[in-house]
Parts: C-alpha cells; sequence; structure tokens
C-alpha cells in the first residue's frame, strides 16, 4: 500500500457508569515500511532518519531499535502467530513532532505475499504517563472477503485509571484504503463501558499536504496529551470510578 496521510476525528463516548463524550480532529501517517527510509527525503521539514521539525524515530516502536521495525514486526507477529507474514507492512501511526511524541496507538498492517489481503494486525499501545508499551496481535481470517476485521479479546494492559483491568475489548478495524476507521469497545460485566471511534479519509504524501498538517495541527501530540489528562480530570469531577495502576496499587485493592 502506498503511503499517505489520514485525516478526520476520533470520538470518545463513554457510557456507564457516567456518561461523558468528546471529540478530537486529527491526522496519522501511514507508512509503508519498505519505503520509510526514502519516502520523506524530498520534503523540508519531515526525516525518517534524523531529528527534524516531524520525524520518525525507531526507538519508539516496537523491537529492539538496532533491529529494522520491518523485521521486528514480523518476529512478533511470528512469535504470537506462528507464522510469518511475507508482504508488505504499512504502518498507521503519529509521528514525534517538534520533539515531543506521545501515540497512544499504532497500527501495522501485515499483507500476505501477494499483497492483496491483510494476514495480521499489530496494534502498539503506549499508556501515559506510564511510559509503558504493549501490541496485541491479530491473526486475520484466511480467505475472508470483507474489509472489516472483528476482534474480541480480553484487556491486558492498563490504559486508563477509569476502565478497571477486568474488561472485555470488541475491536472492530476497516482495510486501510480510500478511508480507514477503526471502532474500539470496551465491556464489563456485559455492559459497554466506552466506545471509541476513529474516522479519517486518505490524502496523499505531497509538499502541499505535509505542509498544511504542520500548520494546521502543529502541535498536535501537545493537543493529545492536553486532551488526555484534560478530559481524565473531567471524569474525576464526575465521580468516574478510579483505578490504580496494577504495578502501583496497593496489595489490598482490587479491581
Amino acid at each position: 500500500m502506498e503511503s499517505c496521510l489520514y485525516e478526520g476525528h476520533v470520538v470518545h463516548t463513554r457510557q456507564y457508569p457516567v456518561f461523558h463524550s468528546f471529540k478530537y480532529s486529527l491526522f496519522m501517517l501511514c507508512v509503508d515500511l519498505n519505503e520509510l527510509q526514502q519516502i520523506f527525503n524530498p520534503y523540508w521539514f519531515w526525516s525518517s532518519k534524523s531529528w527534524n521539525l516531524a520525524c520518525f524515530r525507531r526507538k519508539d516502536h516496537l523491537g529492539d531499535p538496532k533491529i529494522s521495525l520491518d523485521t521486528s514486526a514480523r518476529d512478533l507477529v511470528e512469535q504470537k502467530t506462528g507464522s510469518r507474514p511475507l508482504g508488505p507492512i504499512s504502518l498507521i501511526t503519529h509521528f514525534c513532532y517538534f520533539g515531543y511524541r506521545i501515540n497512544p496507538v499504532s497500527f501495522y498492517f501485515c499483507f500476505d505475499k501477494n499483497k492483496k489481503k491483510i494476514d495480521s494486525i499489530i496494534a502498539e499501545i503506549n499508556n501515559t504517563p506510564w511510559g509503558e508499551q504493549h501490541c496485541y496481535v491479530f491473526k486475520c481470517a484466511p480467505n475472508s472477503k470483507k474489509k472489516i476485521d472483528k476482534f474480541a479479546f480480553d484487556k491486558a494492559f492498563h490504559i486508563s485509571p477509569f476502565i478497571s483491568m477486568d474488561s472485555k475489548y470488541i475491536w472492530s478495524l476497516t482495510e486501510p484504503s480510500n478511508t480507514f476507521s477503526v471502532e474500539m469497545e470496551t465491556w464489563k460485566n456485559h455492559k459497554k463501558i466506552l466506545q471509541v471511534n476513529f474516522n479519517t479519509v486518505r490524502t496523499k504524501i505531497s509538499h502541499a499536504s505535509l505542509r498544511r498538517v504542520l500548520i494546521q495541527y502543529p502541535l498536535i501530540t501537545f493537543k493529545v496529551l492536553w486532551g488526555i489528562y484534560f478530559q481524565a480530570f473531567r471524569l474525576w469531577l464526575k465521580k468516574a470510578p478510579f483505578y490504580s495502576h496494577p504495578k502501583y496499587q496497593k496489595a489490598t485493592f482490587k479491581t
């Protein structure tokens, strides 16, 4: 898949035990890992090799920084599923902007050897402020003609202090094309706690589009960070239940 930009909105709707909703506009980059080292060479202010106003940093992503991200992603899928993806890998992510990066989730779409179907998906999750990272790996159904993959699984990584670890996820992801969408549902005791919708439209990478997003979203990472803390404060005011990080909670604390 050709590298591109995805621009759109993310909507969070918390339904239980308190109602809370918000919407933000944002963009993410979709980069073919085979093109990563060359694609931004013609563009001022963008880089995948060194510091710039917008830059890719290998250390921010899964695996050993000394090993290429493409190889590390294939190794992880093989480790988790028993089969190694043989086609190209497209990464949808945030870069580092103005020297700072915060990236709640990145998606790796691993295609089959014929470059036509998605073999597997990696969801790379980062939590704030703990600075931890966790990857969920999904094997896509073979011979499926659907453009939407749906996965149900247990929560295994602490992200929000307002959602307990004994929750379950149902995620639906569309194949990246002219549009890209993700729906993430969080459930507990047969009740939907939270729904997150991310809907975007594809934009071609060019001098004009890259310049425009830096102007339109100049401090997107700070916007994401501010949004995390501001919405957490609003939830606290609404007296939403609070759950400490499992690593730091007292032994008597139960979720």
